[in-house]
């Protein structure tokens, strides 16, 4: 697991606990610390919930990345179990980034005879492809 994500979930948890805390004090006790409540509970909450957003946002960039550089090793062929093989992604989360980019319309969709679902990258040109495309 990623330290950014570790830190945002244990400030998550940190914050909740305090809630419950500070709320069972209010209650039992007629303890009114908003002070505290604001900086031990809804402070590390609201930035665990921003750091965890931020990790999540630059883990999508990275993981495209992936894909891009493999894709130019395979030819533009790609399939789930290749990006599987040679990324940090699972079977699962390959077979869902690839079908992601292929909504998006960076990919195109070929089976195989056995069955299998090929990714074909269409937008990712060889020197050669590039040096011949045409003005217009």
């Amino acid at each position: 697991m990623n330290s950014k994500l570790l830190i945002s979930r244990i400030l998550i948890g940190f914050g909740a606990l305090s809630i419950l805390l500070y709320g069972y004090g209010a209650i039992m006790y007629g303890m009114r610390d908003f002070f505290g409540l604001l900086l031990f509970a809804v402070l590390p909450v609201g930035y665990g919930v921003i750091l965890g957003k931020r990790y999540r946002k630059t883990a999508h960039v990275h993981m495209e990345k992936q894909i891009l550089r493999l894709a130019a090793k395979q030819h533009n062929l790609l399939t789930a179990a290749d990006v599987a093989l040679y990324t940090s992604l699972n079977i699962e989360e390959s077979g869902n980034a690839l079908e992601d980019l292929r909504r998006k319309g960076f990919l195109g969709l070929k089976v195989a005879d056995n069955g299998a679902f090929v990714y074909e990258f269409q937008s990712y040109l060889s020197t050669e492809e590039k040096l011949s495309a045409e003005r217009i």
